[in-house]
């Protein structure tokens, strides 16, 4: 019987080596390559059939998420884990909806990794329950001026400094604010900005 063929994307030699080492040692899992861009793994993807990828969301030519959009396994592409290092309710529900077919953090033991892979290689998925409840719940929607908006407040720039990056009046800007306030269920602009941050809300379209 072959084994499980796993492709890992990681930008991080001593990881991925690592990573590559540990799961070449289970039964039934062979890491068929490895790959540290985007570019690199398109490749490997054209030419070889992998059965599970494991991805990092973040890549040196790009978001690691887009391979996942690019080979999605309902086209005969690999089924997706991401393994990140950033435990962000953004990140999880952005790959559960590109099509992956789970999330773990590269701190997850290698058990838990393993368990994985033959999870998803069998149809399965490998979410956590509380990373099932950030999808159900789904991601935070911003239109495109109100990241702008957010952003100035991630910057610590007034609501001046703000109306004057956009071109539009104080009263606009403090329009939106208290909107986002009430539809994200914030109090402050600090609480705003740090939400923004720990979610991930400006990294991702």
């Amino acid at each position: 019987m072959m084994g499980i063929a796993i492709l890992l994307v990681d930008d991080h030699p001593v990881v991925a080596q690592g990573l590559a080492d540990a799961l070449g040692g289970q039964e039934g899992i062979t890491v068929a390559a490895v790959a540290g861009t985007l570019a690199a793994a398109r490749s490997i993807l054209a030419d070889r059939s992998i059965d599970v990828a494991l991805v990092d969301v973040r890549l040196p030519d790009g978001i690691g998420l887009d391979l996942i959009s690019e080979f999605p396994r309902a086209s005969g592409g690999p089924a997706w884990i991401v393994l990140s290092t950033f435990d962000l309710t953004e990140y999880i529900v952005v790959a559960f909806q590109r099509g992956a077919s789970g999330y773990l953090l590269k701190t997850a033991p290698l058990a838990d990794i393993v368990d994985s892979i033959r999870r998803v290689a069998t149809g399965g998925t490998a979410f956590e329950a509380g990373q099932l409840s950030a999808i159900a719940v789904g991601r935070v929607r911003l239109s495109p001026r109100e990241r702008q908006v957010i952003a100035g407040v991630v910057a610590s720039r007034s609501n001046d400094e703000i109306a004057g990056d956009l071109g539009v009046t104080r009263k606009t800007v403090e329009s939106y604010l208290s909107r986002l306030f009430e539809r994200l269920e914030v109090t402050s602009r600090v609480e705003l900005a740090l939400r923004a941050e720990r979610e991930g809300w400006l990294d991702l379209d």
